[in-house]
């Protein structure tokens, strides 16, 4: 029997571990009617995108050729894609991404939160008081009206409007913006959430460093109603972690604001999925 080279191992582990990552995207895409031609057009877009970000050369300029050479697509459709601007927000887009950033200031700057970390009531207006929904809504954008984000989010029922001695305050109900009917701002989310996941598995299987986090538990064999009982732990002990990392990281950006290398981001999320087993499986605790 011949035996397989550590190149041909590699690349069916490789193989087998994006069938794993690409069942619920096709899952998806199906539901979608997004058909496999669909997809070939986005990847074709996708490879030429990631080969001219990641793949340059600082003393040589990134020809077509080359990319084409890195990518396997025809030179023609290279060159067609690099000339097409695709990739401007949309609406919905820039709204999903404000109304993140208010919330991430609501729940985490030192001027909207008590001295439990949780979000304080806001004034409606800047001259009835401070801490207000309008300065909030000012310190991130002037374009935008505090009224149109309110009727917004009063509709989403992530805030609720309260009456304080006569003066109207707004008070955060959701720990967090989940669109939760917005089809479009749902779909702007995972794609930041998933893609930041995948960079750091990307990252970490190319054994760069330092390594960047990456855990997970998984247990089988277990009741509806112990589901049920782990996913409740769970969405509270990784709601209070992200919170936490929130104010953290919204102290330190206030911090850096003046800092002339201040050119870094980052992502941190947290998940909890559940399946139906389809073959019988020993419980069991792994990390990866």
């Amino acid at each position: 029997m011949t035996q397989d080279s550590p190149a041909s191992i590699k690349e069916k582990a490789l193989a087998k571990a994006l069938s794993t990552m690409l069942r619920p995207l096709v899952r998806l895409l199906i539901h979608q009617d997004i058909t496999y031609v669909g997809l070939l057009n986005l990847l074709k877009r996708t490879y030429v995108e990631v080969a001219e970000e990641s793949f340059s050369i600082e003393t040589k300029k990134l020809t077509d050729s080359r990319i084409s050479l890195l990518t396997g697509i025809h030179r023609g459709d290279v060159k067609r894609i690099r000339t097409e601007n695709c990739n401007q927000p949309t609406e919905k887009e820039l709204k999903a991404s404000l109304s993140s950033q208010l919330m991430s200031i609501w729940m985490g700057h030192q001027g909207y939160i008590d001295s439990e970390g949780l979000p304080l009531s806001l004034f409606r207006y800047q001259q009835d008081g401070s801490p207000s929904f309008e300065e909030l809504v000012f310190s991130i954008s002037k374009d935008k009206h505090p009224r149109s984000i309110l009727d917004e989010w009063l509709t989403q029922d992530l805030v609720e409007l309260l009456n304080e001695d006569g003066l109207e305050k707004i008070q955060l109900t959701q720990a967090g913006y989940v669109p939760e009917e917005d089809f479009e701002e749902k779909l702007f989310f995972a794609g930041k959430n998933i893609g930041s996941h995948l960079t750091s598995v990307a990252h970490n299987l190319e054994n760069q460093t330092p390594a960047m986090f990456d855990r997970a538990v998984y247990y089988s064999n277990l009741t509806d109603d112990s589901i049920e009982k782990i996913e409740r732990l769970s969405k509270e002990r990784m709601m209070a972690a992200l919170t936490e990392i929130n104010q953290f990281a919204n102290q330190l950006q206030e911090q850096d604001s003046t800092a002339n290398n201040a050119n870094k981001e980052m992502h941190v999320g947290a998940y909890f999925s559940r399946a139906s087993l389809k073959n019988a499986q020993s419980s069991s605790l792994e990390q990866e």
